[in-house]
């Protein structure tokens, strides 16, 4: 595997630091109430964040420095963020790079 560009690999210290306190911020899933809400459930269990979800991936010219690009997520809900990715744009989970 390729080294990251000395450019990249700046970008991704400056993110550390940011991840680490979004997961403080928001110790609990973002995206839980949304998926209960879509799925009609009365209750649900919100599960602790481990992830941080882009919601404009890089590809598409999202940053990983910007905060409001950033939500905090449980494993489960990313997994089910990428593995269903009309979902996640039909409830805004996830935007095209021409929606920011």
């Amino acid at each position: 595997m390729r080294p990251r560009s000395s450019k990249k690999e700046a970008e991704y210290r400056l993110r550390r630091p940011l991840v680490a306190r979004l997961l403080e911020e928001f110790p609990m899933c973002q995206a839980c109430a949304v998926f209960a809400q879509h799925d009609e459930l009365a209750t649900y269990i919100c599960r602790p964040s481990q992830d941080i979800h882009e919601i404009v991936r890089r590809s598409q010219g999202g940053s990983i420095l910007d905060e409001e690009n950033l939500m905090a997520v449980c494993r489960p809900c990313h997994t089910r963020i990428g593995n269903y990715p009309q979902l996640a744009f039909d409830l805004g989970l996830a935007k095209r790079g021409w929606e920011r």
